[in-house]
């Protein structure tokens, strides 16, 4: 177990490194309101676009960590178990809206800076898990209701089927088919993965919108392809209560997170 821990915590590294440019980072500990950081802690406050956001993340075991995420009183709960590959979320029935959903990649974005300013990408466990978990939430659809469930990845899979593969990794200027279900019945769409169909939509297959962000990690999956494809074609909103993609958004939740351990790096 303390070799698996290892690998992760060197690719990590190795992935924010090569992902850092030579912009100069300065970000201080008291920009992200910084109030503990050690190996199995890590929390602060700070007001963003004037948000009030507040983090804290800690470590239950080696490979178990607890997240609570607050905005304007908006509260989201999560446990995320690397060892069985499974979250835990609470969401309390919140709605972000559009602002605080930016606020949050903000949060993320200073998080990260500070990171790569202070110890030269040499990301914990509890830092990506906060980075990743924050990716996740801000990039929810519309509208989306974060209620509580629990999300549980099967096993690695070695063949692009349909629907909810687990984590299947896929690889950047291949072709994949984008299965998905909606309104009108069932649809199997051939996608370039890395493809910009409109605004809005590039780095087809990557989880999170568009093409994000250098300071997150992000993997590259056959489910994430999924819902960007049904997203693109049905122009869905709502997340997990939208008609049309809400069950694929759903199926990707995993991914967001566990994609970039499976080495799902496009």
């Amino acid at each position: 177990m303390k070799n698996y821990f290892k690998a992760i915590a060197i690719l990590l590294f190795s992935i924010v490194f090569l992902q850092c440019t030579d912009e100069n980072i300065s970000t201080k500990a008291s920009e992200i309101g910084l109030e503990l950081q050690n190996e199995n802690n890590f929390t602060g406050k700070l007001i963003v676009n004037n948000h009030n956001i507040s983090y804290v993340v800690n470590s239950s075991s080696e490979l178990n960590f607890n997240m609570s995420l607050e905005i304007d009183k908006k509260l989201i709960d999560a446990s995320i178990n690397y060892e069985n590959e499974s979250i835990d979320i609470n969401g309390h029935n919140i709605v972000l809206s559009e602002n605080e959903k930016r606020a949050l990649l903000k949060t993320g974005q200073l998080i990260s800076e500070y990171i790569l300013s202070t110890k030269d990408g040499d990301i914990s466990m509890t830092e990506y898990t906060l980075l990743s978990m924050t990716e996740y939430l801000g990039k929810s659809p519309n509208n989306y209701i974060y209620s509580k469930r629990k999300i549980l990845s099967s096993g690695n899979t070695n063949t692009l089927k349909s629907r909810n593969e687990g984590i299947t990794c896929i690889r950047k200027n291949t072709y994949v088919n984008a299965e998905y279900d909606d309104s009108r019945g069932n649809h199997s769409d051939r996608v370039r993965v890395g493809s910009k169909p409109r605004n809005n939509y590039g780095c087809m297959g990557r989880c999170g919108g568009d093409c994000g962000r250098w300071w997150i990690p992000s993997a590259w999956t056959k489910d994430c392809m999924d819902h960007d494809q049904c997203s693109n074609i049905n122009n869905a909103s709502g997340g997990g209560s939208d008609r049309n993609c809400g069950d694929e958004f759903n199926e990707a939740a995993d991914d967001y997170v566990f994609g970039v351990i499976r080495g799902c790096r496009g």
